[in-house]
């Protein structure tokens, strides 16, 4: 009988530090996950505090063949500063170079309500005046509690 109720005893020992362990393993695990939605939520609302939009009057938008120059205007309207430095632009479904951007006016910083004017040239497409086209551009935000937020906007435009 003693013998059994030291089995009994050594058994009852080892799933208890069985259970510490595991126990250990789910609370540095849940604290991961909790990092990862932390994470995501400032993203979320990094990304709902960046916003632009096509400031350019979107049947006159120059566009020079010889020179691969389409010229559009870009506002900030959400409530982030965005980066000037980084915009992407794809027209027609081709990825385009921005080759100047440039914040119309004296401001230095591309704040809300603040329009920046973009050459862009897309490679390889031939456009013609009157032709409607489509441009699709990507902003980034300036570092909004560590992470940058983006928006993504799309407008079907005419050619002059």
């Amino acid at each position: 009988m003693a013998d059994g109720g030291a089995s009994e005893l050594i058994m009852l020992i080892s799933g208890l530090l069985v259970a510490g362990i595991v126990t250990t393993l789910l609370i540095a695990s849940w604290g991961g996950l909790a990092n990862s939605v932390e994470t995501a939520q400032t993203q979320v609302e990094a990304n709902s505090k960046t916003s632009a939009a096509l400031a350019s009057d979107p049947m006159q938008i120059s566009w020079n063949q010889s020179a691969c120059n389409l010229t559009i205007h870009i506002q900030n309207t959400g409530s982030l500063e965005l980066e000037i430095d980084n915009i992407g632009v794809i027209v027609n479904g081709t990825a385009s170079t921005v080759t100047q951007a440039q914040l119309l006016g004296n401001s230095t910083i591309w704040m809300t309500g603040e329009v920046a004017e973009l050459n862009i040239c897309p490679p390889s497409i031939t456009m013609t005046p009157n032709q409607e086209i489509t441009v699709t551009a990507i902003v980034q935000s300036e570092y909004y509690q560590g992470i940058s937020g983006q928006h993504t906007f799309s407008e079907v435009v005419r050619l002059v």
